[in-house]
């Protein structure tokens, strides 16, 4: 576990170059929309904004969805100035441990496939330690639908109209991810989940 957390490591130092905050001013501006503007029509609070762009605040994984739809793009161009638009006949690989790695406050992820933008499906690996519900965050939604697998650990999923369920190794789950859900374990070990989001880019 320890071995692979410090190839995950090295790898979020190698992207580190990229701010999401530098993104997000760029995209903003080109929309010609003022902080004020963007946090009216996404909901995020324009410190919160305003602390991301100039690199003293980080967006969690919720925010930067609800700005990807708000601004419409793809999530990924959030990550990368070099994403290229799904098409027929296009095709990427993600080698082991070789995901863009971000650290969000529910948990760390491993974008795969990032360097495709507008595609339908959004898949990443996740690593789960929050150990509460309080400490993910509470329930979120979002639009499209969800799908985890889990690759090691024990997870807990907390959805908005069903008792807390345990997952193992092994174990899936497909859900409306318009319902409010979030994902905690079970020790201090924590888990690892394969995680699909599947969304309507049209």
């Amino acid at each position: 576990m320890a071995k692979n957390k410090a190839k995950l490591t090295i790898k979020e130092q190698d992207v580190s170059d990229l701010r999401i905050g530098d993104r997000l001013a760029e995209i903003r501006k080109s929309r010609g929309l003022t902080l004020a503007k963007l946090s009216t029509m996404s909901a995020v609070s324009e410190a919160t904004l305003s602390r991301a762009e100039n690199g003293v605040g980080s967006l969690n994984a919720h925010n930067l969805y609800i700005l990807s739809k708000v601004l419409e793009v793809d999530i990924t161009v959030f990550f990368r100035a070099d994403s290229v638009s799904f098409g027929k006949g296009m095709r990427t690989i993600t080698r082991k441990n070789e995901g863009e790695i971000r650290r969000t406050d529910r948990y760390d992820l491993e974008l795969l496939g990032a360097e495709l933008a507008h595609k339908k499906m959004v898949p990443s690996k996740n690593h789960i330690t929050a150990m509460s519900l309080d400490e993910a965050g509470g329930l979120r939604s979002h639009e499209g639908e969800e799908f985890i697998y889990v690759l090691s650990g024990k997870v807990v999923i907390h959805t908005e109209f069903y008792v807390p369920t345990i997952l193992e190794e092994g174990d899936s789950m497909y859900f409306d991810s318009n319902m409010g859900h979030a994902y905690t374990v079970t020790n201090d070990e924590g888990a690892q989940i394969l995680v699909t989001t599947a969304v309507d880019n049209e």
